[in-house]
């Protein structure tokens, strides 16, 4: 094999090669660090829908409790107010992180 430091225009034609390959290495990364900017996005948006239906799931739980006493407590109506501005809530802020 010939060395490319006695033959100039094979040093040059490796060289164009090899940057050719470093160019496209960098298209790359930065393609990679996008989607990877998307895909923690997309896990923010679902830690706090996440966290909302935790919340709606433990209101739903208390209203449960509630209502197996029999108690006609005024609490109860809170509670089922709450949940549905909570629920209004998630959905705005769920739809709104996606934009």
């Amino acid at each position: 094999m010939e060395n490319p430091t006695e033959n100039p225009s094979k040093a040059a034609e490796y060289l164009k090669e090899l940057n050719k390959i470093i160019e496209t290495q960098q298209e790359l990364l930065e393609k990679q660090k996008i989607r990877i900017e998307e895909l923690e996005q997309q896990v923010c948006d679902l830690c706090q829908e996440n966290a909302c239906l935790k919340d709606q799931h433990q209101r739903h739980l208390a209203t449960c409790r509630l209502q197996q006493q029999g108690n006609s407590h005024p609490t109860l109506g809170s509670i089922k107010e709450n949940v549905i501005q909570e629920n209004l809530y998630c959905e705005f802020m769920f739809y709104s992180a996606k934009r």
